[in-house]
């Protein structure tokens, strides 16, 4: 768990965003969480059902965000 949530912080540092972002892009999915649940998500101390839906969804969230910006980055 807790190198998922690395991978999670390390993925937003690098497009420039915060956890605030991520949590806001979960809202728009129907995953509701705060910035301290999020928080004790990405360092591995909160484990359960709701924990993996929040890891799987912020990774699918980063990947369509680099996803998307990369093709955009190509035209120029």
């Amino acid at each position: 768990m807790f190198e998922e949530g690395r991978r999670i912080r390390v993925s937003l540092a690098e497009i420039a965003k915060t956890q605030v972002w991520l949590i806001n892009q979960l809202a728009k999915r129907g995953v509701v969480t705060d910035k301290t649940e999020m928080s004790a998500v990405l360092n591995g101390t909160r484990h359960g059902n709701k924990v993996d839906l929040i890891l799987k969804t912020s990774a699918e969230i980063l990947k369509e965000y680099r996803d998307g910006h990369g093709k955009e980055n190509e035209q120029f």
